[in-house]
């Protein structure tokens, strides 16, 4: 009796370790999918081990509702698209991830109101275009000043020089966190009346969607009107508009040929926007989930280089031409004209906008975009093309 009790202790701590051992009391990804109520945040739970495909996270819920300018602009419909970025991280996180496209017509918003909105928290992921916050955030048209750029590939160049600095810029401005860009094809004036010379600008009531197209628009002798995107088509249906600018593809979408007659251009200005999720609601998701949300949107970036180029731009052309629009491609007249009006009118003013020419805009400018497109802004704040 006395040898039978000398073993069953042994022998039930054995059989207790042997059922916490099938229970999985030591598994990681089964704590780190607890950690949110244990005390343990998310975020550290999921950098302190990997699993399969390095995702460890399990029975989370992260919603997002995506505010893109208007969904039926090629970038919003890219996101959405099958194998796009919102279905990619829903399936990459297990459906832990879930973000929802919707709109600014839908949501009733403007587009300069969109970096107070991330940063007060109202929104919590948004599609910030730096035309629109140029106003209130001038520095971030320091790649894409109006009129000066030549060619799509100079384009490029700029927009890659600034990209860390301006991310950093709108991410402090913003309580944000950028993900990515989006990108729009270059812009086109749409007109009843073809566009040959510098003169028939003059006087023209034209669509203005920037502070520095503005500016373009005004230094070629037009009136520059800022209207809302899905308002143009009935401004240009009254007469309130003579013309509006946009990217090929976006006016087509909206049918914009209907009520225009010639497709004028293009300006080089490939449209920068910036995918911008609320800095606090970030800090809430775990680091496995947002490296799924990083690379995700990334190869969204890439992607859409990729279609601007070699499919949206091209096709813009094709969509308004058989929409019955006449196309006009831009004389040397009139490109000269531009460039000249963005030297004499467009950089000046962005440089009084950021403070002068002593501001950190000017000097990154001269640093990084100026050698580039070959213009230097001097210290009274002129621009001289080298």
């Amino acid at each position: 009796m006395t040898k039978l009790r000398k073993f069953t202790f042994p022998i039930l701590i054995g059989i207790l370790l042997l059922v916490l051992t099938a229970c999985g009391g030591d598994d990681e990804s089964e704590t780190a999918s607890q950690s949110t109520g244990s005390g343990v945040s998310p975020t550290t739970a999921a950098a302190a081990s990997t699993g399969a495909g390095g995702l460890v996270s399990q029975g989370l819920s992260f919603k997002f509702q995506y505010a893109c300018i208007n969904r039926t602009l090629d970038p919003c419909e890219l996101l959405a698209s099958p194998g796009g970025m919102v279905e990619r991280i829903k399936e990459r996180t297990n459906g832990q991830v879930e973000i929802v496209i919707s709109s600014f017509p839908e949501l009733g918003l403007a587009g300069p109101d969109t970096l107070r909105l991330v940063e007060d928290g109202t929104l919590g992921m948004v599609e910030i275009y730096s035309g629109y916050i140029g106003g209130d955030l001038p520095i971030v048209d320091v790649a894409n000043l109006w009129g000066v750029i030549p060619d799509t590939s100079t384009n490029w160049k700029t927009i890659e020089a600034v990209q860390g600095p301006i991310h950093k810029i709108i991410e402090d401005r913003s309580n944000g966190i950028v993900l990515a860009e989006s990108y729009y094809g270059n812009n086109y004036y749409y007109t009843s009346k073809p566009l040959r010379t510098p003169s028939d600008l003059e006087g023209m009531k034209i669509r203005s969607h920037s502070t520095v197209l503005g500016d373009l628009i005004d230094g070629m002798g037009a009136n520059a009107q800022f209207v809302a995107f899905s308002e143009v088509y009935t401004a240009l249906e009254r007469g309130i508009l003579d013309a509006a600018v946009t990217c090929g593809p976006c006016g087509a979408g909206l049918r914009w040929f209907e009520v225009a007659d010639y497709l004028n251009g293009p300006i080089i200005s490939i449209g920068v926007t910036y995918i911008t999720i609320n800095k606090d609601r970030w800090e809430e998701i775990p680091a496995d989930l947002q490296a799924i949300m990083k690379e995700e949107a990334l190869i969204h970036q890439k992607e859409n280089r990729r279609l601007v180029e070699a499919v949206w731009d091209p096709k813009g052309i094709t969509d308004n031409v058989e929409g019955g629009m006449e196309f006009v491609e831009f004389s040397q007249e009139l490109k000269d004209a531009l460039r000249q009006a963005s030297i004499d009118v467009v950089i000046p003013n962005w440089v009084n906008r950021n403070g002068g020419p002593g501001s950190e805009a000017v000097t990154m400018f001269n640093d990084l975009v100026g050698p580039i497109i070959g213009v230097t802004i001097d210290s009274n704040g002129k621009a001289i093309s080298n």
